[in-house]
C-alpha cells in the first residue's frame, strides 16, 4: 500500500477513536455539559493499533502506538451553547514493522531525523502548538468549527475537524440502564457513519459510567473507493457536574478494503483507545 494511503487509513481510524471519546449522566440525569468561561482541560488519549495489511500479494503487520496530549480553553459560555479552543501539546508515534521500530515525538526534536520518522512528522508535527475552534450546543453537538489556523493539509485538517472529542447527549433525562442511539458523521468527504448507542450503566457519587457500542459502516472516502466495517466497544468515566470525561477505554475491530488506482489493499484494524482528562 502506498504509504499517503496507509497514513490516510489510519487518520481516519485516529478520528473514529476521537469521535467516540466523552459523554456523561444521574439517578435520573439530564445529560449536558455544563462548563465555565475560562476553565482549562487537558486531555491524554493513548492508541495501540495492529494493522494487518495485503499488498504485492504480501502480508505485513503494521503495530502503530499513539500518544497525543492536547489542553482546551472554555473561551466563551451562552445560554445555549459553549466555545472551546483546543491547541494539540504534542504528538508521540511509534511504527514498528518488518522488524523494524520507528518512533517521532514532537517533544524530542532529535527522533524527526529518522527519514521514516521525518515522514511521520510531516503528517502529525505540523499541528503540534496549533490551534482550532469549535462551538457545540449543550447535547454536545458541533454547531461550527474553525481549523483555519491548524494547518494548510486538508486530509488532516478534515479528520481533526469530524474527530470531536464530545459525545452526543438525548433530549430527555435519562437512569441507569437507559440507552440512546445518535448517528455520527465523522469524515467530511465521505459517506462513512458511525451508529452509536450509548447505556448509562451507573451512577456513583459526582461519577457516571456509560457503555459506548459503535457500528462503523463506509464505501468511500476522498478519492478511494473502500469496504469498511468495524466495531467500537467500551466505556467512559464521566463527571456529573460538567459533563466532561474523566476516563474512557474503547476497543475497536475493523475490517476494510481499500481500491485504489486499480489495486486492492484488504486490511484488518484492532485496538484500544485509552483518554484521560482533567481540569488543569
Amino acid at each position: 500500500m502506498k504509504k499517503q494511503s496507509l497514513f490516510t487509513v489510519l487518520n481516519v481510524i485516529l478520528l473514529l477513536s476521537f469521535s467516540s471519546i466523552s459523554l456523561q449522566g444521574q439517578k435520573s440525569a439530564d445529560l449536558k455539559y455544563n462548563l465555565n468561561q475560562g476553565d482549562t482541560y487537558s486531555y491524554v488519549i493513548n492508541i495501540d493499533q495492529d494493522v494487518v495489511f495485503e499488498a504485492n500479494g504480501q502480508t505485513m503487520a503494521l503495530d502503530v502506538q499513539m500518544t497525543f496530549e492536547s489542553s482546551t480553553l472554555v473561551d466563551g459560555v451562552t445560554a445555549d451553547s459553549i466555545n472551546l479552543e483546543s491547541t494539540i501539546d504534542r504528538v508521540k508515534m511509534t511504527q514498528g514493522i518488518f522488524g523494524m521500530q520507528v518512533t517521532y515525538d514532537s517533544d524530542d526534536p532529535a527522533t524527526a531525523q529518522n527519514p521514516m520518522a521525518a515522514q511521520i512528522a510531516q503528517s502529525m508535527g505540523m499541528v503540534v502548538g496549533k490551534s482550532y475552534t469549535q462551538v457545540m450546543d449543550l447535547k454536545g453537538n458541533v454547531i461550527r468549527m474553525d481549523m483555519g489556523n491548524l494547518t494548510e493539509n486538508d486530509d488532516l485538517a478534515n479528520n481533526l475537524n469530524s474527530g470531536a472529542q464530545f459525545g452526543l447527549y438525548p433530549d430527555y433525562k435519562v437512569k441507569v440502564g437507559d440507552s440512546w442511539e445518535k448517528d455520527i458523521a465523522p469524515v467530511k468527504e465521505s459517506d462513512m457513519k458511525v451508529h452509536a448507542k450509548y447505556t448509562l450503566t451507573k451512577l456513583s457519587g459526582k461519577t457516571a459510567t456509560i457503555q459506548f457500542d459503535g457500528i462503523i459502516s463506509a464505501n468511500t472516502m476522498q478519492d478511494m473507493d473502500m469496504k469498511m466495517d468495524g466495531t467500537q466497544k467500551g466505556e467512559m468515566i464521566v463527571d456529573v457536574n460538567t459533563g466532561w470525561l474523566i476516563e474512557s477505554t474503547i476497543n475497536q475491530d475493523i475490517e476494510l478494503d481499500v481500491e485504489q488506482n486499480g489495486q486492492k489493499f484488504p486490511a484488518t484494524i484492532s485496538g484500544t483507545i485509552n483518554t484521560t482528562s482533567a481540569k488543569k
